[in-house]
């Protein structure tokens, strides 16, 4: 054996080797005790007296079961009224209905439907409606049909209200992308299709065109407005403005 070696391991036999080694094997062994066990219940039991602080300070804490009882039945009739007033307001609000139906050939055909009807109105009111053919009628296979539905309703329920409010010719009406309004939680609360509107109309249908917004029976919103001369004499004002209808799902 190297004679090195061989001192090396009688120096460790030694006794005052051996209570060295104790020591250390003490010493680490306490402060892995601290770190591992002491530590970790002191922080349990920190996060302990803390949560027990706050159900002692909880508005719960000295109501009797009974008591408790009526404040759960008292929080449900609130959430039940709240929920009832959010259905109301969305019934009153929304704008649109969504279709039942949501296939490629039901879109052509209300599509080809509401033409037909808008030329109809616009003939009977004696109004010009110049964009004759507004949407476009083909959908591709990843295009969604029920989003172009609700275009489509939304073209509809704005060419109606600008035909009823007597303009002199409707220029160009046309959907845009829809907008979808998200909570604090990002859940979807309702989707919103603008369409740019653009005609023509004197003065005092204007102001009944602005009147509009003010009615019960029709909600929809300005997104911005833009009044300019017309173009002849007989066309008093130009209106390019965005609308928007509201959807609630």
């Amino acid at each position: 054996m190297n004679p090195q070696l061989q001192t090396v391991i009688d120096f460790v036999k030694t006794e005052r080797m051996q209570v060295i080694l104790i020591l250390v094997f003490v010493i680490v062994s306490a402060f892995l005790t601290v770190n591992l066990v002491v530590l970790k219940q002191r922080d349990t039991a920190e996060q302990n007296r803390n949560q027990r602080q706050q159900l002692e300070s909880s508005r719960y804490a000295n109501q009797s079961f009974m008591n408790m009882q009526t404040i759960a039945d008292h929080e449900r009739k609130n959430l039940q009224s709240l929920s009832n007033e959010w259905a109301r307001t969305a019934e009153r609000l929304a704008s649109l209905q969504a279709p039942v139906s949501t296939n490629i050939i039901d879109y052509k055909v209300q599509l080809y439907e509401i033409r037909e009807r808008l030329q109809k109105k616009s003939e009977e009111l004696n109004i010009t409606l110049i964009p004759t053919e507004f949407m476009d009628d083909s959908l591709t296979s990843d295009e969604d049909p029920r989003a172009r539905i609700l275009q489509l309703n939304a073209v509809e329920l704005l060419a109606n209200l600008a035909l009823d409010r007597q303009i002199q010719q409707l220029v160009e009406i046309y959907p845009l992308s829809a907008i979808q309004h998200i909570d604090q939680k990002s859940q979807k609360t309702f989707t919103e299709y603008p369409v740019r509107v653009e005609c023509d109309v004197d003065f005092t249908h204007l102001y009944s065109f602005f009147q509009s917004v003010f009615e019960e029976s029709q909600f929809f919103t300005f997104r911005n407005i833009r009044i300019e001369s017309g173009p002849t004499l007989d066309s008093k004002l130009r209106v390019k403005a965005i609308l928007s209808t509201l959807l609630f799902d």
